[in-house]
């Protein structure tokens, strides 16, 4: 009978792999206690489920033999791959963490311990930590908040609000139409949800859609408050406007052509996340995680759940 450990995937953060010892997974519910005086006991409320943590036990020394799954090389756990794992862990963003039995998952990182003992030669022993994260609150940090499309969408937060266009439409004896009355809406919050289902193209193509010609639609609104009540303070606008549109355009396109068609898959027997990657050969982890979020919250995966997976595309 083959080990069941042997079909685990291997330990990843970020793109860096690492060996386990042994590991634990916690996951708990976030109680609150109602007490009263004079009353026994309490009145518990049940406020929803905490992240998931995952701790590990690293054994970064060199010499180790890799198993079946794992790619990292014999003789590089210390001080190579121990330092690639430090420098990883030392990002402050959100990173996907492959765990053997769940798959990968967003987290952030928690703790890293290393220590070494003058008995022990040839690397040390490590223990890390890692916290479930949930999107969309960490969705720009994975390079995007620096890009020209985020500074543009910031410049018309920042720059519409300086512009009084009713001031200078009154200065100009020309009413305000109502459509161009000041909004209340954020480009820079839309381009986090956009980035936020970006992430996730395959998951909700019409909402992506939605959220984009909806800041399209905004962005226009103000390109024509502009170009009525043009002064030197608008140019800015103009080209923030222009860079949205230009890449709302692209946003469109790139959902279109990604676009691939989806199987349905019926989970056998019940098993782990790990078990239904090794069932369907043809789809990824990732992508497992992607079409079937709520995967990642289920420690057994029961019998007849429908697994969604993205179907080989005919060369």
């Amino acid at each position: 009978m083959p080990d069941v450990f042997e079909q685990l995937l291997s330990a990843k953060w970020r793109d860096v792999e690492f060996p386990v010892t042994r590991m634990r997974a916690s996951l708990a519910h976030d109680l609150v206690e109602h007490k009263y005086w004079g009353v026994d006991g309490a009145r518990v409320e049940d406020t929803g489920l905490t992240p998931w943590r995952f701790t590990f036990s690293v054994p970064l020394i060199s010499g180790l033999t890799p198993g079946k799954g794992e790619r990292w090389k014999k003789n590089d756990l210390y001080p190579t791959q121990m330092r690639k794992l430090a420098k990883a862990f030392q990002l402050r963003t959100s990173g996907s963490l492959q765990h053997p039995e769940f798959g990968i998952i967003l987290c952030k990182a928690e703790k890293f311990d290393l220590e070494w003992e003058s008995n022990r030669r040839g690397g040390a022993d490590g223990e890390i930590s890692f916290v479930e994260t949930m999107l969309p609150a960490g969705s720009l940090e994975k390079g995007f908040s620096d890009s020209p499309i985020q500074v543009a969408a910031e410049t018309l937060d920042k720059e519409s609000v300086k512009v009084d266009l009713e001031a200078i439409f009154k200065a100009r004896g020309i009413p305000l139409p109502a459509h161009l009355q000041t909004s209340a809406f954020s480009f820079t919050d839309a381009m986090q949800k956009i980035q936020s289902i970006v992430d996730y193209p395959s998951l909700m193509e019409k909402r992506l859609s939605g959220q984009i010609d909806a800041m399209v639609y905004h962005a226009e609104n103000l390109q024509k408050s502009v170009e009525k009540a043009r002064t030197p303070m608008t140019w800015q606008i103009t080209k923030s406007v222009e860079l949205i549109k230009s890449v709302a355009r692209n946003l469109n396109k790139q959902v279109t052509a990604q676009r691939r068609a989806i199987g349905l898959f019926t989970v056998p027997n019940d098993t782990t996340l790990a078990g239904v990657v090794r069932l369907i050969p043809e789809a990824s982890a990732g992508d497992l995680i992607r079409l079937n979020p709520s995967l990642v919250q289920l420690p057994v995966i029961v019998q007849g759940t429908i697994v969604r997976y993205y179907l080989q595309q005919a060369a």
